[in-house]
């Protein structure tokens, strides 16, 4: 079975992507934080991350960092992220777009919140039929 790791600090979020994740038959591992997500990374070495962008009560962009780091790693690197954001909702001063914006972050996909069940599996179902991440060799080689 795959393995699925998510790293976002809703509970309530959590809950609900591991339920859709456990019934399309994925063993799913979670994380509160990037810091512990990073810890579970290396130990659990999923085959896909799920990721959060805004972490804790001051919201900073934490994700973003997160996949930066994790793609300076070659051995991370290889993992395909899905990165779900509600940033565009929370903050649209931000102007945060997947179609502009994707050259500069090295995350796979993107899903918006809240999440649907559906789209949540097709896109994961997608990112593991690809088996390595796009960015695989960022900063090296750029998409």
């Amino acid at each position: 079975m795959e393995k699925i790791l998510i790293i976002e600090d809703d509970v309530d979020m959590i809950e609900v992507m591991k339920v859709v994740l456990q019934k399309g038959n994925y063993v799913v591992i979670t994380a509160f934080d990037p810091e512990e997500g990073f810890q579970k990374i290396k130990e659990e070495k999923p085959d896909l991350l799920i990721l959060d962008v805004m972490f804790g009560s001051e919201q900073k962009t934490k994700g973003f960092d997160f996949a930066y780091k994790m793609k300076q790693d070659k051995e991370l690197a290889k993992i395909p992220i899905l990165m779900i954001t509600a940033v565009n909702i929370k903050y649209p001063q931000f102007g945060f777009s997947p179609e502009t914006d994707k050259e500069y972050l090295p995350v796979d996909d993107f899903i918006d919140k809240p999440v649907q069940p559906e789209a949540l599996l097709k896109k994961v179902e997608e990112l593991l039929k690809q088996k390595v991440s796009k960015w695989a060799n960022w900063p090296d080689k750029k998409t």
